[in-house]
């Protein structure tokens, strides 16, 4: 009904009638609606009704078929082990529906680049309302809304969907309906694929802390500046700002809002005793042979149960000829966070009837009884007797998958892959990543013998628990070949003459290098635009001013686990180091790995954290610290507003302090033509040196002034040289106008950096660029540290960076010369219609 309505849509516009025929009524004419929509000249609908239809018909193109059948295959994958710096995620697949299990951070990452498709996901499943649960649903659901699905429903503790209160000033979800599930005890989810039982733990002993209090009084009350839409500009057509949110909310936003002075703690933890539906039986061909059933319809009537009558009379029952149906087998999803669950974990009812301590002979019996235990279960709470006591209750048959954060195992290939190229560069520069290194596990019958006959298996990327056909546990995990990586750069013609060229140039100047300061050193954490792919992960940049004291400009979501992977057994202490982190604007992909960051650091000092961002993000610290989890007293606030160059407002006391601790002698602010609220910065060192970070801008004069004559300017460059519209639309800068900006504020060195996804390898300059030719500009990739004396080094890599990734540069250089005749074109017949009309 959908497509007929838009065919008389078209129809009713007066749209081209070649555009309206080619449209047949079926869905897979999105490429015609689509170039129909590229003529507004021609509809008088706008083309805000027309991107809204667009938009609609490739929903409805991603969605999923209906379908009346129990899947034949489901597979359970551990997806984030929850290995330091990893995500913590159990992804279950079906053949028509997909589910997930906790969604820390990183996952739609992961996800990607395990060709783990989400566009036929529908429900999430959370344990408990933690930031490692739930810290990657706010970037999840901008992916899958892209992707098409427009229904998500959450499963969990209760008010686990207010986690979109929070953060609704940047997520901006218009297309995404989401809706919480009802999860009470005596609730059953049921669909096609399984039913899920909730189970829920409770704590043994009261909770005496006040920040914990089930109700609190929170003051949501904010200022005019808070009603805004940060994605305005990328909604209007010429990237004009219109930021104010009519009446204070998002237009079309389908999100109910829970905005109350008096609120609810959202706690809890939810178990999940999930069973498969039962799979009918197959028709038996065999015997439907030898009750001569003739080949056609008549088999299909007896596979759906309907019994036959033969021309000659014979009546064959569909129960003779039909295997009878199978019984789905069960899998537990499980979370005990702490000693004060482990009582009601041990004594609850519900877990009792999967527990048998004899193996069993029936295979009925079998079915309702666990074949896969997955725990999200902490170590510590693992070992305990009481714990191991309830696991060895489960018969034998049970598998038991551990995702904890005492896993060890490789995550994501593709960053390890590009990283041993970069390594041949130069190996301080581009370090070998750490969490390729691995350890030996204390085997589980060393902790107790009781444990010595269960089938225990430490979570790993890619492991699969295949539940039908029922095969078990399959030991599937990422390999990494170093050897082969490198043999892959080396074998491009001319690399190795390249290569020994730009070794002996870093010869020349390892003297001069060595000679000068080894600080401020920089990491790029996160070189990419939007959403992480699979080797640049959203913005971050770590300055080292020493070896105690550090910044992140930045922090977008994943930071904690870049900086572990990084920096290996050293994170700790550098995460320590970290006396501040700095927030450009409140775009998504700036911040949402603050909390991951600032968590790890709780674990291991109780030192305040210095959060400088702009002042309407207090908004969403006061309410995530209300509702889910208190963290606002490890932090000093900082607004950006306040280090503004022009008009600095912060308190003098207040400033001291911020620069002791980070042993500056300036730090301010100043800001940029992107969404309202974003700033660029500049740190001054005591030793004068100067670092410009610019953040998410257009072309500012206002950045200029604030980094003039400095030592490093970080500079986006979203976008290439050719799509200035697209980046003026967006408020970003393009590779030149990046470069035209630091020449401005006479930058010694301009670092380019948040490329947008599209140049997830390099960035396409071409040939004959002359500004890239210059000795002071460096393109920035993650897993990327140097000092400013190294700076000079970086721009001797381009030729090796343009052999190492030839075919990749090379797809971009044809994209870009096909976009140039594409636009040609274009313009010759623009001429030739107004040379048509004088005429």
């Amino acid at each position: 009904m959908y497509f007929k309505k838009i065919f008389n849509l078209l129809k009713t516009n007066n749209l081209p009638t070649k555009y309206i025929n080619n449209c047949k009524h079926t869905k897979n004419n999105f490429i015609y609606f689509k170039q129909a929509f590229k003529r507004p000249e021609s509809a008088p609908m706008s083309e805000k009704e027309l991107n809204k239809s667009l938009q609609k018909i490739k929903q409805l193109q991603g969605a999923k078929k209906k379908v009346k059948y129990s899947p034949s295959t489901v597979t359970l994958q551990v997806l984030g082990s929850d290995a330091r710096g990893a995500t913590r995620c159990l992804y279950v697949s079906s053949d028509h529906s997909k589910y997930i299990f906790n969604c820390g951070e990183g996952t739609q990452r992961l996800a990607h680049e395990n060709h783990l498709r989400l566009t036929k996901l529908d429900h999430i499943f959370f344990t408990t309302p933690t930031w490692q649960n739930i810290g990657g649903l706010p970037g999840l659901s901008l992916t899958i809304q892209d992707s098409g699905v427009s229904e998500l429903t959450l499963h969990g503790p209760k008010g686990i969907s207010e986690i979109y209160d929070a953060v609704k000033r940047f997520v901006y979800l218009t297309e995404l309906n989401v809706t919480e599930a009802s999860c009470e005890e005596k609730d059953v989810f049921q669909d096609l694929c399984m039913s899920v039982r909730y189970v829920h733990l409770k704590k043994s002993t009261p909770n005496n802390d006040p920040e914990s209090n089930d109700k609190l009084d929170i003051d949501y009350s904010t200022d005019d500046n808070d009603d805004v839409d940060y994605y305005a500009h990328e909604h209007n057509k010429n990237g004009k700002r219109n930021y104010k949110i009519q009446n204070g909310k998002q237009p079309n936003s389908k999100i109910i809002k829970h905005e109350k002075k008096r609120v609810t703690r959202v706690t809890g933890c939810v178990a999940y005793i999930c069973k498969l539906t039962d799979l009918v039986g197959s028709l038996n061909v065999e015997k439907c042979v030898d009750f001569g059933v003739p080949p056609g319809p008549l088999l299909g009537q007896l596979k759906s149960g309907k019994d036959i009558t033969l021309e000659n009379g014979n009546i064959v029952k569909s129960l003779d000829v039909v295997d009878p149906p199978s019984s789905g087998p069960v899998f537990i999803v499980l979370e005990c966070p702490d000693e004060d669950y482990l009582q009601s974990l041990v004594n609850n009812e519900a877990f009792k009837n999967y527990q048998k301590n004899n193996d069993i002979q029936n295979e009925d019996d079998k079915n309702d009884l666990p074949r896969c235990i997955v725990h999200f279960t902490p170590e510590n709470i693992l070992r305990n007797p009481k714990y191991i006591d309830w696991m060895c209750k489960f018969p034998s048959e049970t598998e038991h998958i551990i995702i904890n954060d005492n896993n060890q195992c490789l995550n994501y290939i593709a960053l390890h892959r590009i990283q041993h190229k970069l390594n041949l560069l130069h190996p301080e520069i581009f370090p070998i990543i750490q969490d390729e290194e691995q350890r030996v596990d204390t085997p589980y019958e060393e902790i107790d013998e009781r444990l010595k006959d269960l089938k225990i298996h430490r979570g790993k990327t890619l492991n699969t628990f295949e539940l039908r056909p029922l095969k078990g546990f399959k030991n599937s995990v990422i390999q990494i070949n170093r050897e082969a990586d490198i043999k892959e750069a080396m074998d491009v013609d001319g690399f190795l003459d390249v290569l020994a060229e730009l070794q002996t140039e870093i010869n020349a100047r390892s003297k001069f290098i060595e000679s000068m300061d080894k600080f401020p050193k920089i990491v790029m954490l996160g070189t990419g635009s939007c959403v992480p792919n699979k080797v640049r992960n959203t913005s971050g940049i770590l300055v080292r001013i020493d070896e105690e004291t550090s910044i992140l400009l930045d922090c977008g979501e994943g930071t904690k686990g870049q900086l572990v992977r990084f920096f290996g057994d050293e994170s700790d202490n550098i995460i320590k180091s970290i006396k501040a982190i700095y927030i450009s604007h409140l775009h998504a992909d700036h911040h949402l790995g603050f909390l991951g960051v600032l968590q790890a650091r709780k674990r291991l000092t109780d030192e305040k954290l210095f959060l400088l961002a702009p002042k309407q993000i207090e908004s969403w610290i006061r309410l995530y610290h209300k509702k889910f989890e208190p963290f606002e007293d490890y932090i000093n606030f900082v607004p950006n507003q306040g280090l503004l160059l022009t008009l600095e407002s912060l308190p003098t006391d207040t400033k001291d302090e911020l620069l002791q601790q980070l042993k500056l002698k300036k730090i301010n602010t100043i800001g940029v033509l992107h969404c309202l609220h974003a700033f660029g910065i500049s740190l001054t060192l005591k030793n004068e040196r100067k670092i410009v970070y610019s953040g998410d801008t257009k072309p500012c004069p206002g950045l200029v002034t604030l980094g003039e004559n400095c030592d490093l300017l970080i500079h986006e460059a979203t976008m290439e040289d050719g799509l200035e519209h697209e980046a003026r639309k967006k408020m970003h800068s393009t590779i030149s106008q990046a470069i035209s900006i630091g020449e401005q504020m006479k930058a010694k060195f301009i670092l380019l950096t948040h490329f947008s996804q599209r140049y997830s390898k390099m960035p396409r300059i071409p040939e004959d660029d002359e500004k890239f030719n210059s000795n002071n500009i460096g393109i920035a990739f993650d897993n990327m540290q140097f000092n400013l004396a190294e700076l000079t080094l970086l721009p001797l890599f381009y030729p090796a960076l343009k052999l190492i990734f030839s075919e990749y540069c090379y797809q971009l250089e044809t994209k870009a010369q096909r976009r140039l005749l594409k636009q040609q074109q274009q313009n010759e017949k623009l001429n030739l219609n107004i040379q048509h009309q004088k005429n």
